[in-house]
């Protein structure tokens, strides 16, 4: 199986090291604000350095969230399917023990503690609850022109970003999170093909 080869744990290690290299390198999080604040004029919302680096920590912990969901729909490419569900058991397996090594590289690469583990894993299951029912839920929706639920990314950065403006930062937000998606997936395209750029 080849393409199983690909997803090796190795690659996950990269992949979470690269997705921490490129947050701080490109300082994702501080330009979404910066970008925010000098649209709508917050500069009220910036506390100094002690409030920049707790927003710049706690957003960024939710853009991890964001991408690690973002990839787990996309692994199913990687072995010519469109649907999870389409995949076969031993591919299925080698996209859990990627998913595994990823979040284990990532608790490593951020020293996390049990309790931050615990943290971690509990917002990255409501974030794949959200992302199933979605998807669940896509076609009959269309069916009635009911408006897609919003991403738990949306609404949490929001509230941390301005609550006293949520429909602006909800805004903001949406539109980070679909940057955030396709941020992901250029990582990931990368770490799995590093000869590719």
């Amino acid at each position: 199986m080849p393409r199983a080869r690909k997803l090796f744990p190795v690659y996950a290690s990269a992949l979470a090291n690269n997705m921490l290299a490129a947050l701080a390198r490109e300082r994702v999080v501080h330009r979404f604000v910066a970008s925010y604040v000098a649209d709508q004029g917050r500069q009220g919302i910036l506390g100094g350095p002690a409030r920049d680096r707790e927003l710049a920590e706690t957003m960024g912990r939710e853009v991890l969230l964001a991408m690690i969901v973002e990839v787990h729909d996309v692994l199913p490419a990687f072995f010519g399917k469109k649907q999870k569900s389409k995949l076969r058991s031993e591919e299925k397996e080698a996209i859990g023990a990627f998913s595994s090594e990823l979040l284990a590289a990532l608790a490593r690469a951020q020293n996390w503690n049990d309790e931050d583990r615990r943290e971690f894993r509990r917002d990255l299951a409501l974030y794949s609850d959200f992302n199933a029912r979605r998807e669940l839920t896509a076609k009959s929706r269309k069916r009635r022109k009911e408006p897609e639920e919003e991403a738990p990314f949306i609404a949490r950065l929001a509230l941390l970003l301005d609550p006293s403006l949520l429909e602006q930062a909800r805004r903001a937000a949406r539109k980070f999170h679909n940057n955030v998606g396709l941020l992901a997936r250029k990582i990931l395209r990368r770490t799995l093909s590093p000869g590719r750029g």
